[in-house]
């Protein structure tokens, strides 16, 4: 019994799946129809009070802020233990689809937006308003673009760890020495303003916006543009809509392009990447920039030449809509097979959700490390609103937070297309495709992938 025993705590701890169990269960002498009622009897208890310990699976970032808040956990509820386990973002997805198919999954993990479609359709993680509906009703005081990047055909699958968005930059400071009391309301202004710091010489090439083909940021730049103009990337059966004539999509590109060849942007965007950018943008050689929120938090309080000169501004344009990403918690299908939902359901209800009618680990996040948060009532957090006031503006923020939108397309395929559509984003600035042409090869690259 020694033996079942060992092996029940495994499968109970996610460390061995229900197939690995038998099969050892059968080595060691005991049937399988004997060794699954053992099992299901202990998953029981674990419904009715008994001790339960969670596997949780996350990138490497801040594993000792983590394993801090898993010990203050552990302490609001002695039945339930979790083990933290991480690796790195570059190998994350591979390593969570390796856990996955080998039976061995966490009971909770990280997930991101953009891998919702492919974890849902291979049923790797379940919806939380059918498994533990309380920390759904949460839904209500997410932002707009976080709860759709992470809800598919109307079902509810994270808790939102962390949250951003794709902000319009600039330098306050040299925008006044131009003659300017306000930031640019439209991308016809950008330019207008930037041909005047060039004019007054105060910076020779006033924009600067990464446009590195193997810059992931590249295309969430593109998106945010084309939303800022009222436009989208694709319909909501999937299907591109950038390369229509005429799109906003199009009149994003070529005023990249246009803004290319008068020298008002950088010439050196096509070998920039969101590092680059913010070096330059420190130094003071560039005014304008397109860079995710947490730049500007850097570029305020590092150790810059300009420290304290940049603000946000609505990002330019008709709808003032940009891209909004969200990593969240997931609870995996595995959990719930193991009866874990009710003990995975405190340990979320404490990591995303609240304790004491507070965003505990959230707040956290976003105090110790200026994480973005989609949590809209931390904004009114006195605490909250004094951290990014330091380097920011926490109203402006929430303004941009409630109309920014998630990406359009993520689809099995959308990480192939991007890599192709950065390149053509790149041509197109270049010069060795037309604007028009490139998005239709990148709509075309689409429908390749798509059969």
């Amino acid at each position: 019994m020694a033996t079942l025993d060992g092996l029940v705590n495994s499968a109970l701890a996610g460390r061995i799946g229900r197939r690995e169990f038998v099969q050892r269960a059968l080595l060691a002498g005991i049937s399988a129809p004997a060794a699954l009622a053992f099992l299901e009897a202990c998953s029981q208890s674990t419904q009715t009070g008994g001790p339960v310990h969670l596997d949780f699976m996350v990138w490497s970032y801040a594993v000792d802020t983590i394993q801090d808040n898993i010990k203050n956990f552990e302490q609001t509820d002695k039945n339930v233990t979790v083990t933290v386990s991480d690796t790195s973002w570059n190998t994350y997805h591979d390593t969570m689809a390796t856990k996955f198919t080998s039976g061995a999954a966490p009971d909770v993990a990280y997930s991101s937006d953009h891998w919702l479609r492919e974890w849902v359709a291979a049923n790797w993680i379940a919806p939380l308003d059918q498994a533990t509906p309380s920390l759904a009703a949460y839904k209500s005081e997410w932002a707009p673009y976080a709860l759709q990047g992470m809800t598919l055909n109307n079902h509810v699958y994270g808790l939102p760890y962390y949250a951003d968005l794709v902000i319009f930059m600039y330098n306050d400071k040299l925008i006044r020495r131009a003659g300017f009391d306000k930031a640019p309301a439209n991308w016809d202004e950008v330019a207008t303003q930037a041909r005047a710091l060039k004019d007054k010489g105060i910076s020779q090439y006033p924009i600067d916006i990464p446009m590195k083909k193997d810059d992931p940021w590249t295309i969430e730049i593109f998106y945010s543009m084309v939303y800022s103009r009222g436009g989208h990337m694709f319909d909501e059966a999937n299907n591109p809509v950038f390369n229509k004539s005429g799109s906003e999509a199009e009149q994003t590109l070529q005023w990249l392009r246009d803004a290319y060849t008068s020298k008002i942007m950088s010439p050196a965007v096509l070998e920039s990447a969101e590092p680059d950018v913010v070096k330059t943008m420190g130094a003071g050689q560039h005014v304008f920039t397109v860079l995710a929120k947490y730049n500007l938090a850097e570029l305020n309080l590092g150790q810059h030449a300009q420290k304290g000169n940049f603000k946000m501004a609505m990002m330019p344009g008709s709808t003032n809509s940009t891209v909004g990403f969200v990593r969240f918690y997931a609870l995996t299908k595995a959990a719930v097979d193991r009866n874990h939902a009710q003990a995975s359901e405190k340990f979320l209800q404490y990591f995303g959700g609240k304790t004491n009618d507070q965003y505990l680990v959230a707040k956290r996040w976003a105090l110790d490390k200026g994480l973005g948060f989609a949590q809209l009532p931390l904004y009114d957090d006195p605490e909250i609103q004094k951290a990014i006031n330091a380097w920011g503006n926490v109203d402006l923020e929430k303004q941009q937070a409630k109309v920014a939108a998630p990406k359009e397309g993520l689809t099995p395929w959308w990480g192939t297309w991007d890599v192709y559509a950065r390149e053509q984003i790149g041509n197109a600035l270049a010069g060795t495709v037309s604007a028009t042409q490139a998005l239709q090869n990148m709509a075309s690259k689409w429908q390749s992938l798509k059969r």
